[in-house]
């Protein structure tokens, strides 16, 4: 008796486990996206509450398929730890402390001092695994197209043995 009441609760909790809403792309009264969306032609996975994105993030290469991108947005802000990932699913930066910027400035190539809208603490990996560098950045879009170093930067060599520290 013991052991079917195991397998009556094992074969429930496998039912109510499996059961997913299949459903993308959804509005709500209000005409806010809501729930899972597939955008991009799929490459995107994005969960939308109130017309942001909140939740799980993924992002799909668009030459091969795998995972690009991982990460957590809440209440249409980046949020907790992003993963970035190669052609070869290798990581290649991981992206934590992620905040909107209101102390560091930057001056571009061109002379106009600007504040860069978020900084975040980042780690770049060699394709052997090992960190390559390591520090804090300042962007305004999107880390993956342009950022500023700044603060302290640990520099490693390719064997895991920190090479130097530099200040930005």
């Amino acid at each position: 008796m013991k052991n079917l009441i195991c397998i009556l609760i094992s074969l429930f909790t496998l039912q109510v486990m499996g059961q997913t809403n299949t459903e993308t792309n959804l509005m709500d009264k209000q005409g806010n996206k809501v729930g899972l969306w597939l955008e991009n032609k799929g490459n995107i996975e994005a969960y939308y509450k109130d017309g942001l994105r909140d939740g799980i993030f993924k992002a799909y290469n668009r030459k091969n398929g795998k995972l690009s991108a991982l990460g957590e947005f809440t209440k249409g802000v980046k949020s907790g730890t992003w993963y970035y990932f190669d052609e070869s699913s290798c990581l290649i930066l991981k992206e934590c402390e992620i905040e909107m910027n209101t102390k560091y400035k930057r001056t571009r190539d061109d002379g106009v001092e600007i504040t860069p809208k978020f900084t975040s603490y980042v780690w770049f990996y060699y394709p052997n695994g090992y960190i390559k560098d390591e520090g804090r950045v300042l962007y305004s879009e999107d880390i993956e197209i342009d950022y500023y170093k700044t603060g302290t930067w640990k520099h490693y060599n390719k064997d895991g043995t920190l090479k130097e520290k530099k200040e930005y």
